[in-house]
């Protein structure tokens, strides 16, 4: 089976493929296989489009009623910035649209599209390849305020590492919605926000850290060689006791064996170098209900505590 038939200058869709022959088992086959990639129910991409924001934004813009605009974690996605947890990663980033409440009565409700209905303002909605999206700083604090804690820190992070907003620009915007609903819960996920975690997992090794009552590390430690150089960068560690901690992602650092084996030579380099003991933890540790990253922390740090530890909505134990 080849896309050879298949349209490749626009997103392909049901009707567009059996036009040219191939139908859905077809379609379920090739996306199996590799050659196209299903972004969103009913909508079909060539594999090396599946990463360019216009084709994306076209591919989500054929399945936007008219008067509605994506948000929260699709325009999170068009952004640039995926929030997905590790129990979706793999699946299509959810169909998620705004409307306002001044024009609509109703949110959308259609089986491949979860609705909303809301308040939208001046400066809330911009234009991605001709696609209505809610702004950065919206779609930060959508997030923020309708996620669960480990999902709306990641937003805030990951939004203000990109640069695309400032954590002053939520903190203004928080203030201005003072006493609406889910506000308190941005406001939480605000005062733990920091622009320097460069990945999902790190603001979720923080946030569990922060629930547990346990002291909170420092991000990006840097270590150098006797003339300044960086050699290596720790996700996050505390400097007294030389304890470092990383979230060791599925794609870089699980997918073979040799991405193992090259984080064990690594960790042992830093070690051997700088006596710094780098502990790592993957999704299973980090979002599942084992204290695998309290227990490591208090060791670690010769801590007697009894850590506390709130269960994420939504999650699932991983492996």
């Amino acid at each position: 089976m080849t896309t050879t038939d298949l349209p490749t200058d626009r997103p392909i869709t049901l009707d567009s493929a059996r036009a040219a022959g191939v139908g859905p088992n077809q379609l379920t086959d090739l996306v199996r296989d590799g050659p196209l990639v299903r972004p969103f129910r009913g909508i079909y991409l060539p594999v090396d489009t599946a990463e360019d924001p216009e084709a994306r934004a076209r591919a989500i813009g054929m399945l936007l009623p008219d008067g509605a605009t994506l948000g929260r974690e699709t325009a999170a996605w068009l952004h640039g910035v995926d929030v997905r947890p590790p129990d979706r990663f793999r699946d299509p980033p959810m169909l998620e649209c705004l409307s306002d409440r001044e024009i609509f009565l109703n949110p959308l409700r259609r089986p491949e599209i979860r609705g909303y209905l809301t308040d939208l303002g001046p400066g809330d909605i911009v234009e991605v390849d001709g696609v209505p999206i809610t702004s950065p700083a919206r779609t930060a604090l959508d997030l923020a305020r309708h996620s669960e804690r480990y999902m709306g820190l990641a937003a805030l992070d990951m939004f203000s590492h990109a640069g695309l907003i400032t954590l002053d620009e939520i903190t203004e915007r928080i203030r201005e919605l003072r006493g609406r609903r889910w506000i308190a819960r941005a406001r939480a996920v605000l005062a733990m926000a920091d622009p320097r975690a460069e990945l999902p997992g790190e603001s979720w090794t923080r946030l569990r850290l922060h629930e547990a009552g346990l002291p909170i590390p420092d991000l990006q430690i840097s270590l150098r060689d006797g003339l300044g150089r960086e050699i290596y960068r720790l996700d996050m560690g505390y400097h007294e006791k030389q304890v470092g901690l990383e979230y060791d992602g599925e794609r870089f650092h699980r997918t073979t064996v040799e991405q193992g084996r090259h984080d064990v030579r690594r960790r042992e380099d830093i070690e051997n170098r700088w006596g710094w003991t780098a502990f790592a933890f993957h999704a299973g540790d980090v979002l599942g209900r084992r204290p695998v990253v309290e227990a490591t922390v208090i060791e670690a740090l010769g801590l007697s505590v009894v850590p506390t530890r709130r269960r994420w909505r939504g999650m699932h134990d991983l492996p």
